[in-house]
């Protein structure tokens, strides 16, 4: 009787260990966290804003080739332009209307640039909130020497963009512009050299 026991004692516990051995121990799923994704500034659409730079440059004449420096001045200009924007490429075009300040030569107060438009195309790179660009584009201006007369040429430069909200931006541009232009009295010819470097404050439509 006492063997019959204890074998039934070892058979009921040989049992219940192989039900417990049977079951399944629930395990969590791993998480993996999805890799991190860098934003990158909407570029796209139209602007508008206002700039200030410093200008400076030197001119040279017909009457005198050897040239002359600019006295240091500013200009002031408003503009807008519209962009498109490709993954990190953005590409458009601006128009800027602007007005020169003390740019005259040097020991002649009467010679100086004054108003000036800036056509424009831009390619840039954009990385997070900067974009950072070429600009190469055309220049009409006006020389002043007790007559007026007209001047242009190209423009070409580098710039960057920092987008401080979706709607609002900050920026520097270094634009270069070759010009030049006949006298309309036809004695003179004058080829100046104008160079800017300007701040720019921009809204995104």
């Amino acid at each position: 009787m006492k063997q019959t026991f204890i074998s039934a004692s070892i058979v009921a516990m040989l049992s219940t260990g192989a039900i417990a051995g049977n079951i399944d121990t629930p395990t969590a799923d791993s998480v993996i966290a999805p890799p991190p994704t860098s934003t990158v500034t909407d570029w796209s659409g139209g602007y508008v804003g206002l700039s200030y730079g410093f200008a400076s440059g030197d001119y040279s004449f017909t009457s005198a080739p050897s040239g002359r420096d600019m006295d240091d001045g500013s200009l002031t200009q408003l503009f807008g332009g519209y962009q498109v924007q490709r993954g990190a490429l953005v590409y458009g075009g601006e128009l800027a209307f602007g007005s020169a300040q003390d740019t005259v030569v040097t020991g002649f107060p009467n010679a100086q640039v004054t108003d000036m438009i800036d056509l424009k195309g831009r390619v840039g790179y954009a990385s997070g909130d900067f974009l950072i660009y070429g600009v190469l584009g055309y220049t009409m201006s006006e020389y002043s020497n007790t007559i007026k007369w007209d001047i242009g040429g190209i423009n070409y430069g580098i710039g960057v963009d920092y987008a401080i909200s979706d709607n609002f931006v900050i920026g520097a541009e270094y634009l270069i512009r070759d010009l030049s232009g006949d006298n309309p009295l036809g004695t003179n010819i004058a080829t100046i050299d104008f160079d800017t470097i300007s701040v720019r404050a921009i809204y995104k439509f």
